[in-house]
């Protein structure tokens, strides 16, 4: 991967990328017949979750077409209207696309899909409707209905693997998000739906830590949970994730990973990490920018990658997935296939 640029400059002002936050690179060296810019979620890369799966996504692209790039990782709130002026501005390089990573970018993206009408914009985890923006978001909620039905059936049965083990005399299992917005809510939703269709009697105990990068708050919120009988548990919380899984390899529970393999990518806590959800992020991001490529980008439309699609995978873990009874595996698969017949309408509100 090349290296390409230090300085984006803006109206005469040179605004300096490492300074503001940004990295550079690109599959086609300096000469790149497309620009592109990425700004991540909260944090940024590193989260090994959703802002590591766009970028995965953002290298594939670099890879497979003639493009180079910059991206931004945003550490405060007030960084995303920022880095979103900041690449609309450049005129060195003018960017063929902005991509915009997470619900956190649609307020400040309101203003500056409209200040900036001639630039085109991706959306991914969110909508917008507006002329020069593309919004892609991902049908978690049945990948998170999928991961429900699985922590159900195992959490009714004495099942023991590396560090942890489940409680048949209890059934509940908990959810800890970061933000309460609507893509992390289908997550909720999705997964209380799975547990259900096992047995109506499941409890799903949620909470809500109020961002995507408190890892702290997210382990007391779990150890709360495992405390009150919950013995498999899922996170919709970013970077925030590892405190999950740090409360259920301490406690000996179970839990599901987002939006990356992370057994994997997280593979300190793969002991307790049953599988992952993974969201289309990076298909998504490679779709985005082939669009562009292909002369094919269309604003103002909004794309969901469901089951079948690209919109979700469940991957088992990497340690223990082996571990787990071929019978639950196997309905997983039943299950996604009828999701994507249309035979089971997974709820996306919870």
């Amino acid at each position: 991967m090349t290296s390409r640029r230090d300085v984006l400059k803006a109206g005469g002002v040179g605004l300096t990328v490492g300074l503001a936050g940004c990295s550079t690179g690109g599959g086609g060296g300096d000469e790149a017949e497309y620009d592109i810019a990425m700004i991540y979620a909260l944090g940024g890369t590193g989260d090994e979750s959703f802002s590591d799966a766009a970028n995965a996504g953002l290298n594939r692209a670099a890879e497979e077409f003639d493009i180079s790039f910059d991206d931004a990782g945003p550490q405060s709130n007030a960084d995303f209207a920022d880095f979103q002026n900041q690449f609309a501005r450049s005129e060195d390089p003018d960017y063929d696309l902005i991509i915009c990573l997470g619900f956190e970018h649609v307020s400040p993206l309101q203003e500056n899909a409209d200040e900036y009408s001639d630039q085109n914009w991706a959306l991914l985890d969110a909508v917008l409707d507006k002329p020069n923006v593309e919004s892609w978001v991902y049908a978690a909620h049945e990948g998170s209905y999928i991961a429900g039905e699985a922590a159900a059936t195992l959490s009714s049965m004495e099942f023991s693997a590396g560090g942890g083990s489940t409680d048949p005399s209890n059934t509940t299992i908990g959810f800890v998000g970061g933000a309460e917005v609507p893509a992390v809510q289908e997550f909720e939703a999705g997964f209380r739906a799975g547990a259900q269709s096992v047995d109506e009697e499941f409890e799903l105990l949620t909470s809500y830590v109020g961002g995507f990068d408190n890892p702290g708050d997210v382990e007391e919120a779990a150890v709360s949970m495992i405390d009150s009988g919950a013995d498999v548990l899922l996170h919709g919380a970013g970077a925030g994730g590892s405190g999950l899984f740090q409360a259920c390899q301490d406690r000996g529970r179970f839990a599901f990973g987002a939006d990356s393999r992370q057994s994997e990518t997280a593979s300190d806590f793969s002991d307790i990490i049953l599988g992952s959800i993974i969201k289309g992020v990076d298909t998504s991001v490679v779709n985005a920018v082939e669009r562009v490529v292909e002369g094919e980008y269309e604003g103002g439309v909004s794309f969901e990658l469901s089951a079948g699609q690209g919109g979700f995978e469940v991957p088992w873990g990497v340690e223990i997935g082996e571990e787990i009874p071929q019978d639950i595996k196997d309905q997983a698969e039943a299950t996604k296939q009828a999701i994507a017949d249309g035979e089971i309408d997974v709820p996306s509100t919870p």
